[in-house]
């Protein structure tokens, strides 16, 4: 498991969509679909490919707080433009630490110009919990190996 890639855990999600909208959308219609779907992020894609991305914070701290009307304020006036990417071959290591270095907590799988979805911080906990989790399973297996060793002695 600590070798696995980014696209090893978005294997894991089961096919969970990930949603976009084009940069002229408005916030009120991300809301909806981050409300719908029970998503925190929504990617802003374009035909060139990925153009930004719009979390439930973005909406919070760039329209609700300055008090913007969410049915006018269009994506592209309040999102992440050019967001940091990880890409599918990548190592999930990688992408937490990319992660917590730089407090996302919605990172974009890319492949040049295609995006493949997105991880959030809630999958790579739920990875590094099951990475950490086969590590202790291991180490007492070791454990419990070499005590049955010693007994035979």
């Amino acid at each position: 498991m600590f070798f696995d890639t980014v696209a090893d855990l978005l294997k894991h999600k089961h096919g969970q969509s990930t949603y976009a909208l084009p940069p002229t959308s408005s916030a009120a219609e991300a809301i909806r679909l981050m409300t719908r779907h029970g998503i925190g992020a929504v990617l802003v894609t374009s035909p060139d490919g990925l153009e930004g991305i719009v979390t439930d914070r973005d909406v919070m701290t760039r329209v609700v707080e300055p008090g913007r009307d969410p049915a006018s304020t269009r994506l592209d006036e309040v999102m992440t433009s050019r967001p940091r990417t990880v890409r599918a071959g990548d190592r999930a290591a990688r992408a937490l630490d990319l992660m917590t270095k730089d407090g996302y907590r919605h990172v974009p799988v890319v492949d040049g110009r295609a995006v493949l979805g997105v991880l959030s911080m809630r999958d790579l906990n739920a990875w590094l919990m099951a990475e950490l989790r086969e590590q202790a399973d291991g180490a007492l297996m070791a454990v419990k190996t070499m005590g049955l060793a010693n007994r035979g002695r």
